[in-house]
This record gives C-alpha cells, structure tokens and sequence, in this order.
C-alpha cells in the first residue's frame, strides 16, 4: 500500500506524520511505503491513501482516499484513523 503524508511545505509535519504512520502500519501488520510531500505539489500524484493534518482539510476537498488526524505525534490516535479507514475498505 502507498501512503502520502502531506502537510504545508512537506518537511516538518509530514515528515513527523509519516514516521507515526509507519509507526501504526506496523502495529497494523499491514505492508506500506510511505512518502511525504507538500500538500500543493501533490496534485496529480498517485496513492493508494493520503493522510494529512486536520488542519489541511480545506486543502484536500472532494477526495475519497483521504484521512485526517487531530494529533499527528500521537500514534495511538492515527493507528485509530488508518484502522477506520483500512476496515471500511476491507483491507484489514
């Protein structure tokens, strides 16, 4: 599974959403790779899921393989979200 942790210029919160996503990826038993980038340079890009800030929502409108997290350190809450997510597609 290819996931995109996105934020404003993708350095500093994707790069810390990735790494908790990963994170949770794992504690899910489920395989992924696991790329972060900068919410406008996204576009056009390909993935299976794109997982973003709560704050990015507006930035992200209309999307169907996307998820937001209120608290991007937080493993135990973006384990919560991706397993939401992971189940409503039957994936786990």
């Amino acid at each position: 599974m290819n996931i995109m942790c996105v934020c404003g210029l993708g350095m500093g919160s994707s790069l810390i959403l990735k790494m908790s996503v990963e994170n949770a990826m794992k504690q899910l038993g489920v395989a992924c790779d696991v790329e972060h980038w900068a919410a406008g340079t996204m576009v056009g890009m390909k993935t299976d899921l794109i997982v973003a800030a709560e704050d990015f929502r507006d930035e992200l409108p209309g999307r169907d393989n996307v998820v937001f997290v209120r608290n991007i350190v937080k493993v135990d809450e973006v384990k919560e979200v991706l397993k939401g997510y992971l189940e409503s597609k039957g994936i786990l």
